[in-house]
């Protein structure tokens, strides 16, 4: 063959009848790729000349000719989050071919009956993003004749949250199409299960919320009459009951299983490319999951077209920087430059910031402070669990206020803060900017976010609750039959995570409270038109009776009343009422139902509702820090989140040190120290007067001194002791026991051992621990197996 041919696309199906007749008598003038259906066209060659081009292949391509590759009934995978990353250009570009056809007539070989797949929907509340494939062409030649009058080129769709896709929504509340709303963490892993060819993703996830299809508790996430009868329905979700062990057949449980889909297009979106189609995107806020829908597709025989904003030479990105190999890769389309802020901007709402793609980080003061209003009472009231070295996530809206009051507060430097899309530390974004952080400390893909948070990584969530039931069922997936939102990662994290705590004002549309600030208490001027504590939710996002079961800790917390779920009743327990609030009618006749109310009841921090800083101690006392096992001669000091900013404060904890340590080595002699310096700060300038604070500690107590970061800390602590005894497993198993049942869940073993040891115990060691159950009878032979660990 000679060096030079040329590609052509043939979309005019004249065209293509004629070029596929030709190949019949000449295949020499013809070459069909079949994977991307295109079409190589071969001018005549000489007698001898076969050389193969040796040329690199360049991928990139235009939006038009990128849509050509997709057909009816392709499945359409789509990266972004919420409002950040979407792909508008190459989704702008299939909703123009589809009016196109149906402009023209245009019926055999057309877009039709499209599956679209997708976690975080992404959107503009408006008409972008997802919202253009759901647009309804109108045109001269569009009649009641045309196969497309009147329809959307969707059949389906499976998302997780369509919130900011409201014309999507739409045609699935009106039956237009095909529609389900799944957990997003499930359909990421839906996603990455079809890249390996397993058969779905299987997990506790779902079990007993409305996505759970077992008759009589749910529909299988089933969200219309299409949808449920749907072949497919019966295959998407399903529940299977798994044994392991010897004893498989005593030891099942329940599971889902969420059908891997076969993904014949992927369209993701990127920030650089090279001809070769490998990816970069060092201005993306997020990593939306490109890299599993690439090789989900790829995997299936599909295609992936990709957008970017740039282009590069082909090998000038560093292997390092690439998130999608250009293996993977079949189209690449450049936004041009003038059109980024249409087509390719950050979020829909910032063109960019290198705060949030963390190329820069902005000072910590940036953090406004909120309003004494209800949104920062409820805040407030729930920023008293959060505790020093805890991975906290996040949800949007009331609970977002957390991160303001743990700013103000100082807290906010000794907890981890995540979201579901993949970020760690920093401070979430808020309102349409949720997903990224300012200043995060590290960006994972959405499905690596979800491994971790279904383990068991969090240590508390913050989310927000839409409708309560008297069982502490909780909605936020759909209020009405007209309005489709989804759970998004609602599910995922809220029956992941063994301390929660949903957010809501007690009654909601025209709420008006008065709280000025002084003297400490709420006066409801108006009540809202609309009751957040109802008989039955509309959906259950969350179930109550499966957050018992699981062992949760569970929490309700409003800006005049908090309560919680436990076993001890079947119902909600009223265990906190604000100052200024009348029990009987702005509580219980505020609601559908009574609740139980606690012999205990309490009154809300007085702190709450000042305007002053609440100055929580986060820490404690000092001498709280210091423990002696006297065993070993040991003492555990621990420092985390001690700031020293002057002399004074370095002379206050060597004084302080020396007071408490001084009765111990009086009478024994110099001890062992074990020292947590876990976010610890010596000001600058001031590192002298600490050595010496610290030298003259040396000389007079320490016979030797190790330091540690937390979880090596509270480990060298276990190895020391040489008793249960010296655990007091009675105070232990009363502490870890807080709904007073007599015994303890695996989730509430697990969380203990996590929380008192540092140990994250692996779910096998746990099935051995819990198998005859754990009381307070075989509590102390439980520890000391937990123990031996260290010996």
């Amino acid at each position: 063959y000679q060096t030079k041919y040329y590609r052509l696309l043939l979309e005019d199906q004249t065209e293509r009848a004629a070029m596929i007749s030709t190949a019949k008598s000449n295949p020499l003038k013809v070459i069909l790729s079949h994977r991307s259906n295109r079409f190589f066209s071969l001018p005549s060659f000489k007698k001898g000349e076969f050389r193969i081009p040796s040329h690199n292949s360049n991928k990139v391509c235009t939006p038009d000719d990128a849509v050509s590759l997709i057909s009816a009934n392709d499945t359409i995978c789509v990266s972004g989050f919420v409002g950040q990353g979407s792909p508008d250009l190459l989704l702008k570009a299939l909703a123009d071919r589809y009016e196109r056809e149906c402009n023209e007539g245009v019926q055999e070989g057309g877009l039709k009956d499209l599956t679209v797949l997708f976690g975080g929907g992404p959107g503009d509340w408006d008409s972008r993003g997802l919202n253009y494939l759901a647009k309804i062409p109108s045109g001269n030649n569009i009649n009641e004749q045309s196969t497309a009058a009147a329809k959307s080129m969707i059949k389906r769709a499976i998302g997780g949250h369509y919130g900011q896709v409201p014309l999507l929504g739409n045609l699935a509340t009106s039956n237009q199409i095909e529609a389900w709303t799944l957990p997003m963490g499930s359909i990421s892993r839906m996603i990455r299960a079809q890249a390996t060819h397993s058969p779905g993703h299987i997990t506790t996830v779902g079990l007993g919320t409305y996505v759970d299809p077992t008759p009589g508790i749910g529909v299988g996430g089933a969200a219309n009459e299409l949808a449920l009868a749907s072949p497919l329905h019966q295959e998407l979700v399903t529940k299977i009951s798994i044994g392991f062990g010897p004893t498989a057949d005593a030891m099942k449980a329940d599971y889902l299983m969420y059908k891997a889909l076969p993904i014949q297009v992927a369209i993701i979106r990127a920030t650089t490319a090279d001809s070769s189609g490998n990816l970069s995107f060092e201005h993306e806020s997020l990593l939306c999951d490109q890299r599993i829908i690439a090789a989900a597709a790829a995997n299936s025989g599909g295609v992936v077209l990709a957008q970017v904003k740039r282009i590069c030479e082909t090998g000038s990105l560093p292997s390092r920087a690439v998130g999608v190999p250009g293996a993977m890769v079949d189209c690449v389309c450049v936004v041009e430059e003038s059109e980024h802020d249409v087509y390719h901007p950050m979020s829909y709402t910032k063109r960019s910031d290198p705060v949030l793609y963390g190329k820069i980080r902005s000072p910590v003061e940036d953090v406004p402070k909120m309003q004494l209003n209800e949104r920062k009472i409820i805040a407030r009231r729930a920023s008293f669990a959060l505790k020093p070295g805890k991975v906290i996530n996040l949800g949007i809206g009331l609970p977002e206020g957390i991160a303001s009051v743990a700013s103000e507060e100082g807290q906010l430097q000794y907890v981890t803060l995540t979201t579901e899309p993949g970020v760690f530390g920093g401070l979430p974004a808020s309102g349409k900017e949720f997903g990224p952080s300012s200043n995060a400390d590290a960006l994972v893909e959405m499905n690596e976010m979800f491994d971790f948070y279904d383990g068991g990584g969090l240590d508390m969530c913050f989310l927000g609750a839409a409708q309560i039931s008297p069982q502490g069922d909780v909605n936020v997936s759909r209020m009405s039959a007209e309005k489709l939102i989804g759970p998004g990662g609602f599910i995922d994290i809220s029956q992941s995570t063994r301390n929660i705590s949903f957010l809501c004002t007690f009654t909601a549309k025209g709420l008006d409270i008065d709280c000025d600030g002084a003297e400490g208490k709420i006066k409801i001027l108006k009540e809202g038109k609309i009751k957040k504590f109802v008989n039955q939710v509309y959906e259950r996002t969350f179930s109550g009776e499966e957050a018992v079961r699981r062992g949760q800790q569970v929490y309700y917390v409003t800006e005049r009343a908090v309560f919680r779920r436990t076993a001890s009743h079947d119902v909600i327990e009223l265990i906190e009422i604000a100052p200024g609030v009348d029990l009987q009618k702005e509580i219980l006749d505020q609601m559908e139902f009574e609740p139980v109310i606690s012999p205990n009841l309490k009154q809300m921090d007085e702190r709450i509702f000042r305007h002053e800083k609440m100055e929580i101690e986060l820490f404690g006392s000092l001498k709280d820090r210091v423990t002696y096992h006297e065993g070993d001669h040991v003492i555990f000091i621990d420092l985390t989140g001690i700031s020293l900013a002057s002399e004074d404060e370095v002379r206050w904890l060597g004084r302080s040190l020396d007071l408490i340590l001084h009765p111990i080595t009086k009478e024994r002699g110099p001890v062992d120290a074990i020292v947590n310096y876990d976010g610890f700060d010596c000001k600058s300038g001031l590192e002298e007067a600490y050595a010496d604070a610290v030298e003259a500690l040396s000389s007079r107590h320490y016979k030797s001194v190790k330091r540690y970061s937390f979880n090596a800390f509270r480990r060298a602590k276990l190895k020391t002791m040489a008793s249960v005894e010296a655990l007091n497993a009675k105070s232990l198993f009363r502490e870890w026991d807080e709904d007073n049942t007599g015994s303890l869940s695996p989730l509430q073993l697990r969380a203990g051992v996590r929380e008192y040891f540092g140990i994250r115990l692996k779910q096998a060691e746990l099935d051995a621990l819990c198998k005859d159950g754990v009381t307070l009878r075989n509590f102390t032979d439980i520890l000391l197996e937990v123990m031996s660990k260290f010996e």
